[in-house]
């Protein structure tokens, strides 16, 4: 059923139709919603939908942005609690973001579809990930050029390893001659941590423990 049309403030319309789109996408691939869907589902004009967001991949990114936002809240959040900058923290937070097909989903689209220009994306104007980096490098309380290098060389292995493996997993289970199982899961994650330890073991060393 439509939504009826009623005022709202700016804050309040762009919200309730990232809920619209948020909902929408989660029922039906990308290729089959649209900006008049969105904006039917939300009770607002089309107009106003691309007022706010300007292209239907924009909204999309604003989806994704939003959810990557709640990944990275955790996430810093594990970085101020814990004792040392643990990878498996982080694994295990990506491994969790990922859980969502959804949101698997989204992002494989949206890498997938071309931009007229780069610096319109939301990754490249929120830049999450650094706001991850610069969280480590906090609790690490070590700002030096090299430290940084390796700190963004770990995410990016650690994602790169983690989007692979859960879109790829069954394909390559089965090229194994393996069943998928939450056990070789698991197998998984301590292996790309003893990894990631390895690679991040100077910084730990040279720093000690965060403070």
């Amino acid at each position: 059923m439509k939504s009826p049309r009623r005022r709202r403030a700016p804050e309040e319309a762009r919200r309730e139709i990232l809920d619209a789109a948020d909902r929408l996408l989660a029922l039906r691939p990308p290729d089959e919603v649209g900006l008049a869907d969105i904006a039917h589902d939300a009770g607002v004009s089309h107009a106003l939908v691309s007022h706010y967001f300007g292209t239907y991949v924009g909204v999309v990114d604003a989806v994704l942005e939003r959810r990557r936002a709640a990944v990275r809240d955790r996430i810093t959040a594990r970085i101020a609690k814990a004792d040392l900058v643990d990878p498996d923290e982080l694994i295990d937070a990506a491994f969790e973001a990922l859980s969502d097909r959804t949101f698997v989903r989204l992002t494989l689209w949206a890498l997938a579809v071309e931009r007229p220009s780069a610096s319109e994306t939301f990754p490249l104007q929120v830049q999450g990930m650094r706001v991850v980096a610069d969280a480590i490098a906090e609790r690490l309380g070590d700002h030096r050029p090299e430290t940084r290098r390796r700190i963004e060389q770990a995410m990016v292995v650690a994602g790169s390893t983690v989007l692979g493996y859960v879109v790829a997993r069954n394909g390559w289970m089965a090229a194994l001659g393996r069943e998928p199982s939450i056990r070789f899961d698991r197998s998984v994650r301590r292996a790309l941590g003893e990894m990631l330890r390895a690679f991040t073991a100077p910084l730990v060393t040279e720093t000690g423990a965060p403070k």
